[in-house]
């Protein structure tokens, strides 16, 4: 690893000050044999946990900590005093379970204050917490058992509105190697009220947690995250990216079990002494109304989700609640297209920006106000061609690589696979690591423009056509609710375009002349090889429970 810059060690131990350590670490940054792979922060002790909740106390400890809106509208308050004392207990109880520092502990729970204790009770033992979407397919969640075998699996047996969870019975085989298994704790819990734990200092560099990704291999990928640098960068990219201040209410939609959730959902928030909104959504509370509505009743301050929930909430149209505790919404998790952009900062009349991040790097890469992006604070791209690793010119699309480090708050490794992290991830070139994210990036003017996956890319012709290109030449245009392009196979081409367009329940004759809109545009636009083979209308199309598109179902 090339050793970060003067200036960059300088910011990341001015920032470092903003946590509490139980022993200073010696210097900023370490590699590790000449790897790719470093350490943050060495020397230095520290408990995600302690830094959450009990620096609070003396002045906030009645403050607000979590604000819970269940799938019924039920609202329920835990004040930082209160989240320590269950934090605390649960503690104490899986102590009485023989969990010990490094243990993994899964946690299979719905968006409920429960969740974020089992997260921090973890952190104050030091064991490893392995979060799991609560709605994860059985043999899924047996994957994730199988490949970091944890001492320990909480989760709930109660139906949450007509949320679907995991059938844990079906992966008794794979369970059978848990030492201690709790289907139901919640009644213990109650017993270890008033019980204090000490927090165990960890080291900065030991783990804090997996998150479990399959990315587009299909495997789930174990993502290690660290302790002292996860903190210390998530304090400072709510300083200088977020702009947070003292009063903030900060709603983040994504569930526990995905990085956003876990970065600005619980440990981002509580670091920062602020109020943090936990929604237990149901399948029938689709993200509009019902968000704007909490926005008004809760005083939300800002607000992080992504593109597509934006754009499922914009067919319901101009919001009816009053969004006046509204400073900012941040976008995340796929490309921002202009329209949808333009509905949040004029429709909504709302100050929306963007932000590019994935599962490996822990917080935000790229911010920006619209489409383009740019590098935050210290991080350094490129974008290069994906198999000569020469830079791109400007408007050439290549991958979008960072360079040196992923910065403090990325992941560390892959679980017990190093191998597989130094060559899945890193490139070497000219003496210097680069982090390939394996996405696919533009540079217009002095702005980076993402368009997705490099495997989100259509072949026709020896012609190399990425889908976002496609959807962000149609954006715009009137009628279009929601496009998505996807690949259809040609016997001479190989591949062409295949789109699926979500309209306002348009006529016969309206729908005949969209299509000849649509492929003037893209011709105009990518030129002639664009030209849509199929134009599918649709009023609504599959997408996961966080309003991402199914692109596999509808390519298949």
């Amino acid at each position: 690893m090339s050793t970060i810059t003067v200036n960059d060690a300088a910011f990341w131990q001015q920032e470092a000050q903003r946590l509490d350590w139980q022993q200073d670490f010696t210097s900023v940054v370490e590699e590790i044999d000449g790897g790719p792979r470093c350490r943050w922060f060495p020397g230095g002790r520290t408990n995600l946990s302690y830094n959450a909740l009990d620096r609070h106390l003396a002045e906030k400890g009645d403050r607000c900590a979590i604000i819970q809106r269940d799938y019924r509208g039920a609202t329920q308050r835990l004040s930082y005093r209160e989240l320590w004392q269950q934090v605390n207990a649960l503690s104490h109880l899986m102590i009485s379970w023989g969990i010990r520092q490094g243990d993994r502990v899964m946690i299979v729970l719905p968006m409920t204050p429960l969740a974020a204790v089992a997260m921090l009770a973890c952190a104050r033992l030091g064991a490893v917490h392995v979060v799991v979407y609560s709605g994860v397919t059985s043999d899924a969640l047996a994957q994730r058992v199988a490949a970091c075998q944890p001492a320990l699996l909480l989760h709930s047996s109660e139906p949450r509105g007509r949320q679907e969870l995991p059938s844990i019975p079906t992966a008794s085989a794979t369970l059978r190697a848990v030492d201690c298994y709790s289907p139901d704790f919640t009644q213990a819990l109650a017993q270890h009220i008033g019980c204090v734990v000490p927090c165990v200092w960890l080291e900065a560099s030991q783990p804090s947690h997996l998150l479990f990704t399959s990315g587009t291999t299909g495997a789930p990928k174990g993502i290690v995250r660290d302790t002292g640098g996860y903190a210390v960068a998530l304090l400072a990219s709510l300083r200088h990216l977020f702009h947070v201040q003292d009063d903030e209410i900060f709603f983040t939609t994504a569930d526990v079990g995905w990085v956003t959730g876990h970065s600005y959902g619980i440990y981002a928030p509580l670091l920062a002494g602020i109020t943090t909104v936990m929604y237990e959504a149901s399948t029938v509370n689709t993200p509009g109304e019902s968000w704007w509505q909490m926005v008004a009743e809760l005083g939300i301050t800002r607000m992080l989700t992504i593109a597509g929930a934006i754009r499922l909430a914009r067919q319901q149209g101009k919001p009816h609640a009053s969004l006046a505790s509204l400073r900012s919404l941040y976008l995340a998790g796929e490309p921002l297209d202009p329209a949808t952009h333009g509905w949040v900062t004029r429709g909504m009349g709302v100050t929306c920006e963007n932000h590019y991040w994935q599962t490996e790097s822990g917080w935000p890469l790229l911010a920006g106000t619209g489409s383009g992006l740019a590098p935050v604070f210290t991080r350094a791209v490129d974008i290069v061609d994906a198999t000569s690793g020469e830079s791109c010119a400007p408007g050439q699309a290549g991958m979008l690589v960072i360079k040196d480090t992923l910065g403090p708050g990325g992941m560390s490794t892959l679980w017990q696979d190093d191998t597989q992290h130094d060559q899945r991830y890193w490139l070497r070139r000219d003496g210097r690591w680069f982090y390939a994210t394996h996405d696919c990036a533009v540079r217009q003017n002095d702005s980076i423009v993402i368009q997705g996956r490099m495997d989100d890319v259509i072949n026709i012709g020896g012609k190399r056509l990425a889908t976002a290109e496609v959807e962000n030449a149609l954006a715009g245009i009137a009628g279009i609710i929601e496009v998505v392009a996807t690949r259809t196979p040609h016997h001479l081409l190989g591949e062409m375009v295949a789109l699926f367009v979500v309209t306002e329940g348009l006529t016969v004759q309206q729908e005949g002349m969209l299509k000849q809109q649509i492929r003037e545009r893209l011709v105009s636009r990518c030129g002639r090889f664009a030209l849509p083979r199929k134009i599918h209308f649709r009023r609504s199309l599959p997408k996961t429970f966080s309003g991402k598109f199914l692109r596999r179902m509808l390519t298949a």
